[in-house]
């Protein structure tokens, strides 16, 4: 178990590889809810604490792009992983499959993810995390060049 706490600011970032297409709901997403217009389920990877259903984040950005960034409200709405089954939080170092809302509504970025069947389908290519998270990992980047 590690915490948010225990981690260092950079590093508290939601991994996204890509959107769960209709047969990962079908085979993995029995334990989530049917999601509104402005939720999406996507295929986490390797969580860096446990982050609990409620968490909200304040944006996205393209991983290898964090100046391309939609401001936006992320709440983690529900979470499971292959078995089906919803858990209380996105455990540390587990892939998920987790319903994310989106506030006031779904960002381009989300929008334009990949959809995937599971895991590994596609390579992370965005983070959502705070401001603060994205503000440090900016200027970690900017201390580099």
């Amino acid at each position: 178990m590690r915490t948010e706490g225990g981690t260092p600011l950079t590093e508290r970032v939601l991994l996204v590889e890509s959107r769960a297409d209709e047969g990962a709901l079908a085979a993995m997403g029995r334990g989530l809810p049917a999601g509104s217009a402005n939720e999406v389920a996507l295929f986490l990877s390797y969580n860096y604490a446990d982050v609990p259903v409620g968490r909200r984040f304040d944006c996205c950005y393209r991983r290898h792009d964090a100046d391309d960034v939609a401001w936006v409200t992320t709440t983690v709405v529900a979470v499971t992983q292959q078995f089906a089954r919803p858990m209380a939080a996105i455990p540390h170092g587990w892939k998920t499959l987790t319903v994310l809302r989106f506030e006031p509504g779904i960002p381009a970025l989300i929008r334009e993810l990949p959809e995937a069947a599971q895991w590994y389908d596609h390579p992370v290519s965005l983070h959502i995390s705070d401001r603060a998270t994205w503000e440090a990992r900016a200027a970690a980047s900017a201390a580099r060049l």
